[in-house]
């Protein structure tokens, strides 16, 4: 009787000893030489199989293996006994990635993504608003929609349980490649996506599957020790001293639009918190910065969590006050930034749109210098850094990590606000010709 069968696959010999007329599954030799090869089978018949650790195990051992694989196949094993197995399989160090079929692991991976972005029914989404944390409807439809546009072809028929990390390594260098429009494509088309939103687009995945491991539903943390792309973002561009104050000397079509992006200006608000203003957040000098709008969400917190007061230029002020004048809903508490209906704010395009418009006026190219509403955020912030220290800056804007959060939590003081208004006053009193 034969005692073993020699083949090869690429090139590389291997072979399937036989054990009481069974063969045992085949084994890699190595060598490329058949001569080679043979002179290891026959080493392995005399001494036994090499292990782990440099040890050997005689060939008659592994049959008994075999026996058990057989028995594993045939018996009726549930999910707890299957986690037995592989946990003194991981005990050993025999195995790295687990996965089990039972219960969600089993769920197609794009469905279970899906869900787990749905903001009404996502179990990770329902704790986080149960212990106060904040999560909008926006990022959740953000992610969906990634989901939707890069995970949905490229795991089809996957499962969760099925996910490893080289697979994940793969999919992110995938995104790094450039890419070819896809037939009948309307829209914007990206060649090569940026490494920062590649990384916002692993972040899909990546929240979904560490929770995943938390609450138990896959056996590892397949995320761990993944490297992210380098974010290097495109530079935002900001207007000259020059410039702005052009800008804000010829006529605006819409007196929102203009009365929004003066305000930015002076006050480096954020499109979203403008437009969640209401009449109860304008004092005589100050504006209570308490909500951000956002047209999924509605109102919620400002970015960063924490609500602030910013200081209020008189010049700035009167054109509020106009706006409010010509408010069309009576209302007990209406928006500054009306739009059509009383309990919504304009649309932030208008903001975006009055801006371009002025800037085109006096012959600035929105688009070539990367400008845009949020560009005056930065304008802000460049001008008020040459009379204020950095952290007095942040304080107005709200550009808080959480140690500086930590450290100022107790607000703004009177005397930050006075300094504040007198230094933007100064900055910016040429561009806005305000009263003395």
């Amino acid at each position: 009787m034969r005692r073993y069968y020699l083949h090869q696959r690429k090139g590389v010999y291997y072979a399937e000893l036989v054990v009481d007329g069974n063969k045992l599954t085949a084994r890699s030799t190595g060598k490329t030489s058949e001569d080679e090869a043979l002179l290891v089978v026959s080493k392995w018949l005399e001494v036994g199989l090499p292990v782990k650790g440099g040890k050997t195990r005689p060939v008659e051992a592994v049959q008994g293996l075999t026996d058990i694989l057989k028995e594993v196949r045939k018996s009726d094993l549930d999910g707890d006994a299957a986690m037995k197995i592989v946990d003194t399989l991981k005990e050993r160090g025999l195995v790295d990635v687990l996965v089990f079929k039972a219960g969600t692991g089993t769920k197609l991976f794009v469905d279970f993504l899906t869900e787990f972005w749905d903001y009404d029914v996502s179990p990770y989404i329902l704790e986080k608003r149960a212990h106060g944390q904040t999560i909008g409807k926006r990022h959740c439809y953000e992610m969906t929609s990634r989901v939707e546009t890069y995970y949905k072809d490229y795991f089809a028929g996957r499962t969760l349980n099925s996910i490893t990390r080289a697979d994940l390594k793969e999919f992110a260098l995938s995104l790094s490649e450039k890419r070819k429009k896809p037939e009948g494509f309307k829209g914007n088309f990206v060649e090569k996506l940026s490494g920062g939103y590649i990384n916002k687009i692993l972040t899909a995945a990546l929240t979904a599957l560490k929770w995943s491991y938390r609450e138990g539903l896959i056996p590892a943390d397949i995320t761990a020790g993944l490297v992210r792309f380098a974010d290097v973002p495109e530079k935002r561009g900001i207007l000259t001293p020059e410039e702005a104050e052009k800008l804000f000397k010829v006529q605006w079509k819409d007196k929102r639009a203009y009365a929004g992006n003066i305000l930015s200006l002076t006050t480096g608000l954020r499109s979203g918190e403008i437009l969640a203003l209401r009449r109860s957040d304008s004092g005589d000098k100050i504006l209570f910065v308490r909500h951000s709008w956002s047209t999924m969400d509605g109102l919620k917190s400002p970015k960063n969590g924490e609500a602030r007061r910013v200081p209020l230029l008189p010049g700035v002020r009167e054109k509020l006050l106009e706006l409010l004048a010509e408010n069309p809903h009576k209302v007990d508490d209406p928006y500054l930034f009306f739009g059509q209906l009383e309990d919504k704010p304009m649309s932030a395009k208008i903001l975006l749109d009055g801006l371009k418009e002025a800037c085109k006026s006096i012959g600035v190219d929105t688009e070539a210098r990367n400008i845009c509403f949020h560009s005056w955020r930065h304008y802000f912030a460049a001008r008020l850094s040459d009379k204020m220290t950095a952290d007095e800056v942040s304080r107005i804007t709200g550009h808080k990590s959480r140690a500086v959060f930590e450290e100022y939590a107790d607000h703004i003081t009177e005397e930050n606000i006075d300094k504040m208004a007198a230094a933007g006053a100064e900055v910016f009193g040429k561009i806005l010709q305000f009263p003395a």
